[in-house]
């Protein structure tokens, strides 16, 4: 197979999907280098592909039979027939053109009757040669012809896999676009592919997303809470400076800075050139001045030169704490059944994928009476998230094994510091002692725990003093209720006059 061919094959690919998809591809890096390393692996795989499976026919081995003998100098007029009978079946069968009366030519020469001249040995040993070579190029034209043919089968099944891929990303263009998610981020679909009903969940979850006005404000403040925290702190750092500096230049003559003894005779001290008005002492100058040993003015001239020096200084600088990682837990009991569950998935979603995009950790936990949980990680890809949210338990609600599994989770180095989310209508009993005082544990270590509560039937039970935020969203008027505040506080803190 012609490289040439392939990378023809690759290119057409390419530019088909740049045709179909340019309101897609060219507006997301992620999806562009995607596309880039899908058409590069195909690449390969058809190479790997075409130089490894071809089915070798049966007249290959008539051929490579007929090769040494065709080639020897002992070639007879009776093998030769034989032969050219063996090439021009092998054509037939290839359906290739076997330039079938030359070749029966060929063998007529070799029937004369007595009264012709029998062919040399040297003719035969021609004919000979000639027919393995056109054999030999029937051969490749039956493998060329079968490498063009296999290759577009498996471009156009490729092409085939990626239109749909790319169309089922069309279809959540619009969500994702408004959710400000980069469609890139629905591209680890090759480590499982969604569904059509997948897809109509997703679009379900993301209209909810959209159109909800309480369900917005409530990513919102959520984001808000994941705020990064600024912390000021002193460093120091090498910088690069310039400066001006003055060096004595050796070719210029511009100022006088004292005297020197020389023979420079323009620029001799007056008192020596007296020495020349009496012929006494004007010997004395003539032997001074082969001396060198005239006064003479000394003169020099300056540049100036820009240096560049590094130097250490202390700056005060705004430090950036890395994003910590995330667990989230999402009741699916009885009670959330229909659009509470929806809502509920429906944050999960956005905040799951928020942590995906800031390449945070994140661990997902699935609630009833039973526990599934998840942790999202790079070879991850969105059916297995799309599969978890799918699931829901419809029976009781227990947050307590749920909130132990997330306090276990916490004490792993790579959650350390974690913020917990529990989304859930907590129409629940009140958590043991022992656990309260787990909580209080990991909060001391820097973790953080908010609630969202989907629903107004808790507030005759308020789970007191257990989260560090709480947020009440009745789905009906999408209205928010802030129990426990952050941004009065946030806003306080970053006021240094407001009053207290």
């Amino acid at each position: 197979m012609s490289v040439v061919q392939l990378d023809k094959a690759v290119q057409a690919t390419h530019q088909s999907l740049l045709s179909q998809f340019s309101h897609l591809l060219g507006k997301s890096d992620s999806l562009d280098i995607y596309v880039a390393d899908q058409l590069g692996l195909w690449q390969t795989e058809v190479a790997k592909t075409l130089q490894t499976e071809y089915p070798s026919p049966p007249y290959d081995k008539n051929l490579e039979e007929w090769e040494p003998i065709l080639e020897s100098e002992r070639l007879t007029e009776g093998d030769l027939g034989k032969a050219i009978n063996d090439f021009m079946s092998f054509c037939t069968a290839a359906k290739l053109p076997a330039n079938a009366p030359f070749w029966k030519g060929v063998i007529r020469d070799g029937t004369t009757d007595r009264n012709q001249p029998k062919r040399s040995t040297g003719d035969l040993a021609i004919s000979g040669r000639l027919l393995l070579s056109e054999w030999k190029k029937a051969m490749d034209q039956l493998r060329s012809q079968w490498e063009l043919e296999t290759l577009e089968m498996l471009r156009a099944k490729f092409l085939h896999d990626l239109q749909q891929l790319l169309s089922q990303l069309d279809i959540l263009q619009h969500h994702l676009e408004m959710l400000g998610f980069d469609p890139g981020l629905l591209l680890d679909l090759s480590k499982g592919n969604l569904t059509a009903q997948d897809i109509e969940l997703f679009k379900r979850w993301a209209q909810h997303l959209e159109e909800d006005e309480g369900v917005r404000s409530i990513c919102e403040l959520l984001g808000k809470v994941q705020q990064i925290e600024l912390s000021e702190k002193i460093e120091r750092v090498r910088v690069q400076k310039s400066r001006q500096i003055q060096i004595p230049d050796i070719n210029s003559r511009e100022e006088i800075i004292g005297i020197r003894l020389g023979r420079d005779l323009e620029h001799v001290l007056p008192s020596e050139k007296a020495l020349l008005a009496d012929e006494d002492t004007a010997i004395l100058f003539d032997l001074k001045f082969v001396e060198s040993r005239l006064m003479c003015f000394d003169m020099q001239g300056m540049q100036t030169l820009q240096e560049t020096f590094e130097t250490e200084e202390e700056h005060r600088v705004e430090e950036e704490e890395k994003q910590g990682p995330m667990v989230i837990c999402v009741d699916t009991s009885g009670s959330m059944k229909g659009i509470p569950e929806t809502i509920a998935k429906a944050v999960t979603l956005y905040i799951s994928n928020k942590a995906r995009e800031q390449k945070r950790p994140c661990y997902l936990i699935n609630f009833s009476t039973g526990l599934e949980t998840l942790e999202l990680s790079d070879d991850m890809g969105m059916a297995s998230l799309m599969d978890f949210l799918k699931m829901s338990f419809h029976g009781g609600t227990d947050v307590a094994p749920a909130m132990e599994h997330a306090l276990e989770v916490m004490e792993r180095d790579e959650y350390e510091k974690a913020d917990l989310l529990i989304i859930s209508d907590f129409i629940m009993a009140d958590l043991p002692e022992s656990m309260l005082e787990s909580i209080s544990s990991q909060r001391s270590k820097g973790n953080r725990f908010y609630s969202l509560v989907v629903g107004c039937s808790f507030l005759s039970n308020r789970l007191e003093t257990l989260f560090d935020h709480e947020w009440v969203y009745d789905p009906h008027s999408s209205r928010i209720m802030e129990l426990v505040g952050f941004q009065s506080r946030l806003f306080v803190d970053r006021q240094p006059d407001a009053n207290p």
